[in-house]
Parts: C-alpha cells; sequence; structure tokens
C-alpha cells in the first residue's frame, strides 16, 4: 500500500470545515486514481477543467464511496462542480448519512 498523498489544505474560505476532510480525500483518490499532480489541484477546479469526463467521474464516485462510505448512487457528481463543492456535496452526504445511522439505532432502554 502506498503512502497517502499529502495534499494541502485548501483556504478556510474555499470549504467548510467539515469539508477539509473530504476535500482531501478527493484529492488524495484524484492523484492516486487518476495520476494527477497535487499542483494541479484546487478547490476552484472543475471536473471538467481537470478532462475528468462522465465515465471517469462515475468510476470517481465509486473510489470516493470506498475512501469515505458514500455510496456512488448518491453521489451526483457533475462535470461543472468545482472540487470544493463536490467536498461540501461529499461532507454533506455523510453528516446525512451519520445521522441517518444514529437514527436507525433504536435506544436501548434498561431491563429491570
Amino acid at each position: 500500500m502506498s503512502d497517502p498523498v499529502s495534499v494541502p489544505l485548501p483556504d478556510p474560505e474555499s470549504v467548510s470545515p467539515g469539508a477539509s476532510e473530504a476535500y482531501a480525500a478527493i484529492c488524495t483518490a484524484l492523484t492516486e486514481t487518476f495520476g494527477f499532480l497535487e499542483s494541479e489541484l484546487r478547490p476552484g477546479a472543475t471536473f471538467e477543467q481537470l478532462d475528468i469526463d462522465s465515465l471517469a467521474l462515475l468510476e470517481f464516485a465509486l473510489v470516493m464511496g470506498a475512501h469515505l462510505g458514500v455510496h456512488s448512487a448518491d453521489a451526483e457528481l457533475r462535470p461543472g462542480m468545482t472540487l470544493g463543492e463536490a467536498a461540501e456535496y461529499v461532507a454533506t452526504l455523510r453528516s446525512g448519512s451519520e445521522a441517518a445511522g444514529a437514527a436507525e439505532r433504536p435506544e436501548r432502554t434498561p431491563t429491570g
């Protein structure tokens, strides 16, 4: 297994604090899966500008599902979406999944 790619964190104004982890995972997936250089990636870059077509975007959604636990069917990434927007979107999906998971677990009551 290769060492994780060291991706510089985005400008705090580019993505929310909750999306920083998602942004780092997106950049890592893009460098490991598609061979991008760190210098090519920035929060304002769109998938289209990076020449990621819809088929590659589908593959990317599957990779993101493996990295972040986001189901690819839920990840509606679009070519015109920026990496920062994608990070925000993935962070929203993840927080919704965590809230849904907590809601599905019934509360345990003491028996006695």
